[in-house]
């Protein structure tokens, strides 16, 4: 059963939904058809374990995240590493109509966000709250911007030095029209 639901993540991973066909996964796993409804009733029930399998990678994820102490260069290592995880998280965003992808979407963000943040508010130089929106700001630009060619180091330090730079303008100004 592992073996399919392996096969089905990276295809999701790297290709979205609507490229998990039964036929696919079982010609990639050199077996048969009948061998995929042995352990799944249809494509959807697959759809829903491949949904599980994300949401069952989360607690090992988080725990390597809070272990991070350097935003730079650990977290953008950890999300290389991790990069099909990564890319399964755009495949849900991009698929977002669809509730059960958006429910798993919202759940591993939310997770993710609060293992990451305190690190991430390091990074930046700002306060939690600064680093909660910019969090935001920022993983909804990774995903309208990255492409798997792309995603390297180089890439995400210079998407993450973009949020710095903004969070290093949220320092408090004295206003013109307030001197006068």
């Amino acid at each position: 059963m592992q073996t399919w639901l392996d096969e089905g993540y990276t295809i999701f991973s790297a290709e979205g939904p609507s490229s998990i066909q039964i036929e696919r996964v079982a010609r990639n796993l050199g077996k048969n058809k009948s061998g995929f409804y042995y352990f799944f009733k249809d494509r959807e029930s697959f759809v829903e374990c491949l949904m599980n399998e994300h949401r069952g990678r989360l607690d090992s994820l988080t725990q390597q995240i809070r272990e991070i102490r350097n935003f730079n260069p650990e977290y953008f290592e950890f999300l290389i590493e991790h990069k099909e995880s990564f890319f399964f998280q755009i495949q849900l965003a991009k698929n977002r109509e669809t509730e059960l992808f958006h429910e798993t979407l919202n759940y591993f963000n939310s997770r993710i966000a609060a293992a990451a943040i305190p690190c991430w508010s390091d990074y930046l130089e700002s306060s939690i709250e600064v680093a909660e929106k910019l969090w935001g700001l920022t993983r909804d630009a990774m995903v309208c911007r990255v492409t798997s060619e792309q995603f390297t180091y180089s890439w995400l330090a210079d998407l993450a030095s973009e949020a710095k730079m903004i969070a290093c303008q949220q320092r408090p100004r004295s206003l013109a029209y307030l001197q006068n």
